[in-house]
């Protein structure tokens, strides 16, 4: 067992949404993790966050945990042990998390409550 109180071998399947995906493409970098980030739109993707109970070794989580980041702070991210070097913490990732999802928003990719046109 671990922290979700689910078997560490449990996987679940990840519910992939291309739009939300494809939407990191031309974003400015939400990590900007100084002295890593290339500040390059062109190399902007999509990165899973990857932490306990949400996807595993072969396995991402849904498309809905993904942070927009350049190909420089992505490889940073998905090497826990780079975040000291690199001095990343949770609080920078969970900021880049919200700046990601208020950009998805504002796409129409995700909808809150009344949001929803009627």
């Amino acid at each position: 067992m671990n922290l979700t109180q689910r078997p560490i071998y449990q996987k679940t399947g990840n519910r992939k949404v291309k739009a939300i995906r494809q939407d990191a493409r031309g974003r400015e970098c939400s990590l900007k993790i100084p002295g890593v980030c290339c500040h390059d739109p062109a190399r902007t993707v999509g990165c899973h966050m990857r932490l306990f109970g949400f996807g595993g070794m072969g396995l991402k989580p849904d498309d809905i945990f993904i942070i927009d980041a350049c190909d420089c702070c992505h490889a940073v991210l998905d090497s826990r042990s780079r975040w000291t070097e690199a001095a990343l913490g949770f609080d920078d990732i969970l900021r880049a998390f919200m700046v990601t999802l208020e950009a998805r928003r504002r796409a129409g990719l995700i909808h809150l409550g009344k949001d929803i046109a009627q």
